[in-house]
């Protein structure tokens, strides 16, 4: 796990870029024929981005996670957008280079942060009460169970989640493990489990829409060398049969 110097505590959004990526998506509005397009950033945990359209009328909310992005990029992401509201891809295509950018250091450490800051169920640090997940990360990876994953940043959550004990963020290489893991009655293999589980999607990268649970993943996912164990005890943890007190 790499330490991160984090570029900024929020988005980079200078006025000068809120015109360019007014001017981007209204040169794009029109070649789709659109007569008015207004755009504006919005603060959005995630990275989406919202549209209203009414007639030849458009308005869209952009992710302010790309308040510093080049301006070919923009255009990209711009085009993606009204491919999708015209309907001519069933979702939103990123093109190579806009996909490239998303992925790139620059692009997560711009805004890893923010996405942390604005994700309320983050305790915001990998040491729990019991276990430290920096110390699990580091024995997954140096006993070759997964590739080291550049930029990860690990979390506790604050409550306990029974059902969804680890949740991740590809984009902002963000994982977050339930602290009902995080107990001394729990063996610590079964939030290795888990943190293995998210870590396998980072190494996978973002989806283009593809299914995340695929044989082919759960078949990795078996790799780990006590997947039995740890999934009876995710069940038995659903099931809430086994006392945490």
């Amino acid at each position: 796990m790499t330490d991160i110097t984090y570029l900024g505590e929020g988005s980079a959004r200078p006025s000068e870029h809120e015109h360019l990526l007014e001017a981007t998506f209204k040169t794009m509005g029109t070649a789709y024929g659109y007569d008015q397009v207004k755009v504006d950033y919005a603060s959005y945990k995630e990275f989406k981005s919202t549209w209203q359209r009414l007639g030849r009328t458009v308005s869209f909310e952009i992710s302010d996670y790309l308040g510093a992005a080049r301006p070919e990029v923009l255009g990209d992401f711009a085009q993606a957008l009204y491919e999708r509201i015209e309907k001519r891809t069933p979702g939103c295509v990123y093109s190579p280079r806009l996909k490239a950018y998303l992925e790139s250091d620059d692009f997560v450490l711009r805004n890893q942060a923010t996405y942390v800051r604005r994700s309320r169920n983050l305790t915001r640090t990998a040491l729990g009460r019991h276990f430290d997940l920096r110390e699990t990360y580091r024995r997954l990876v140096d006993s070759g169970t997964v590739s080291p994953s550049k930029n990860v940043s690990l979390h506790w959550t604050k409550s306990g989640n029974r059902m969804r004990v680890g949740y991740c963020s590809v984009l902002m290489r963000v994982v977050a493990i339930s602290s009902l893991l995080d107990n001394e009655k729990v063996p610590d293999f079964v939030h290795e489990y888990v943190l293995y589980h998210e870590l396998l999607h980072l190494e996978d990268g973002l989806s283009d829409g593809r299914r995340h649970h695929t044989p082919e993943f759960k078949a990795r996912e078996r790799q780990h060398p006590r997947w039995k164990e740890s999934e009876e005890w995710l069940r038995k943890l659903a099931a809430r049969k086994v006392d945490l007190r």
